[in-house]
């Protein structure tokens, strides 16, 4: 790691990814009673939580959106027809130890610094500084602000932060940005990829909070690889390893720890939930990219999933030689070792999601992020696209002048449909600025919002987040 002095804090103002829609805000509110057009649904009772970088200070010789920045939850609370507002940083130890020197400490993903021990704390993280800024998730009564390959850092209902979290020191090491919460069985499964070894791991922990299968390592794999999401079946994990590979001896020398190794190809690794690693099927293919799955499950003993794909992540590769990106269903079979793609949709898109009601099970509907303009700055979108998975057709829901993020579904009561509910996100209006959380109704998906509420800030594009009903 290189000396701290080597690098200096970045001009926020000269970033692209720290301006506009993307540029942080660094004061905390809790505003009641926002001001709503139309009208909150009667059922729409609970809390949308969403989790995104939002770095408290200019960052320390570089800033890779979405790999760099402190984490900042927001939230709308939803009861009687009324929502209020709140948001809060995840205080990690090294927020609070760079809070108390004024600065960043700590050097981005492409400059890797680090303070002295003085300045770090005697409680310092034992990975540095962690970043619990991709997803907020609710298991066994615990919210959990997520992270790449970190431990989740726990958060209070009102998100206040309790502190770092290992599943009572069964998950030291951490978990991944996009667990998997089981809906029948309430287990929530996850993944972890390392620099060093261990390089990739899963577990399991069940409803009630405890590691039920232990970290759990997958021999085959012997070097750093990104993984950002992967998938679950009633009976399956499984994990798509892309090649896209780190090497730390690159970062030594100044140049991307991460490289795009096409001609490596896409390893696919298929492990009985109920099983051990070392029953994995292993299915190889052609090299692709994908941030995020909308769903898997079985169907006449092969695996059927839906995502956008990519030809590359977009890093890693000649600067000239933009990804390209459709929206795919694809079939596994791991008895004969295939796997086969079907192109749904030309469009490249991002962020899907489904009812998680659904999770590991048959999927109909699946709801993708869509930027038309090519005004709008990348990892912004105007437009959702909700795609039938099963006879291919898609409905679109456009939001002209506007920048949103990812949508959530949030079931109407006493309803399982998965037609039956509402769409929830945030948008920003380019020209003001302003922020608002749109509330739409599944059922009339093209159709106005049932709902805008007017928030009391602008709220930064960000990542993941979820709806949780009030009990």
């Amino acid at each position: 790691m290189a000396v701290q002095g080597a690098f200096r804090p970045i001009d926020p103002t000269s970033h692209p990814d720290l301006n506009g829609v993307l540029a942080p805000v660094d004061d905390e509110l809790s505003v009641a009673d926002l001001p709503v057009v139309g009208r909150i649904p009667d059922d729409l009772r609970g809390v949308y939580l969403r989790n995104g970088p939002n770095p408290r200070f200019p960052p320390l010789g570089s800033y890779t959106y979405p790999l760099d920045g402190d984490g900042m939850i927001h939230g709308v609370w939803l009861a009687d027809g009324k929502a209020h507002y709140r948001n809060r940083y995840v205080l990690t130890r090294g927020l609070e130890a760079e809070m108390r020197a004024g600065r960043a400490l700590w050097g981005g993903f492409m400059t890797p610094v680090g303070p002295p021990a003085d300045l770090a704390g005697s409680d310092a993280d034992p990975e540095g500084k962690v970043l619990p800024d991709i997803n907020i998730v609710q298991h066994a009564h615990r919210f959990l602000a997520l992270g790449e390959g970190v431990a989740p850092y726990e958060v209070t209902p009102e998100l206040a932060t309790v502190g770092r979290y290992d599943f009572g020191g069964a998950l030291p090491l951490g978990t991944c940005a996009h667990p998997k919460i089981d809906p029948v069985t309430g287990e929530m499964i996850v993944f972890r990829y390392g620099l060093e070894e261990p390089y990739l791991y899963w577990a399991t922990i069940g409803a009630d909070g405890t590691v039920t299968h232990p970290p759990d390592v997958i021999a085959e794999v012997d070097r750093g690889y990104m993984i950002h999401d992967f998938l679950i079946t009633a009976d399956h994990v499984v994990l798509v390893i892309n090649p896209a590979t780190f090497d730390l001896g690159r970062a030594a020398k100044g140049a991307s720890p991460l490289a795009w190794e096409a001609d490596c190809g896409t390893r696919i690794a298929v492990i009985p939930r109920r099983g051990r690693s070392r029953d994995v099927r292993w299915i190889d293919t052609d090299a692709f990219w994908c941030w995020h799955y909308a769903n898997a499950w079985q169907e006449d003993h092969q695996i059927v999933t839906c995502f956008p794909w990519w030809s590359h992540p977009n890093f890693g590769v000649p600067s000239n030689s933009a990804p390209t990106g459709r929206v795919v269903r694809a079939r596994i079979d791991p008895a004969l070792g295939t796997f086969r793609l079907e192109v749904l949709d030309d469009r490249p898109t991002e962020f899907p999601r489904v009812d998680d009601r659904r999770l590991g099970r048959p999927t109909r509907y699946a709801v993708f992020s869509h930027r038309s303009s090519k005004t709008l700055r990348a990892g912004s979108f105007d437009e959702l696209l909700r795609f039938d998975v099963s006879r291919g057709t898609v409905e679109v829901h456009r939001f002209p002048g506007w920048a949103i993020g990812e949508a959530v579904f949030a079931p109407k009561t006493g309803s399982t449909d998965e037609e039956a509910g509402y769409i929830l996100t945030f948008a920003t209006n380019l020209v003001t600025m302003e922020s608002t959380f749109v509330v739409l109704d599944a059922e009339d998906f093209a159709g106005e919002p049932v709902a805008s509420v007017k928030l009391p800030r602008r709220v930064p594009l960000g990542l993941h987040g979820n709806w949780y009903p009030s009990r």
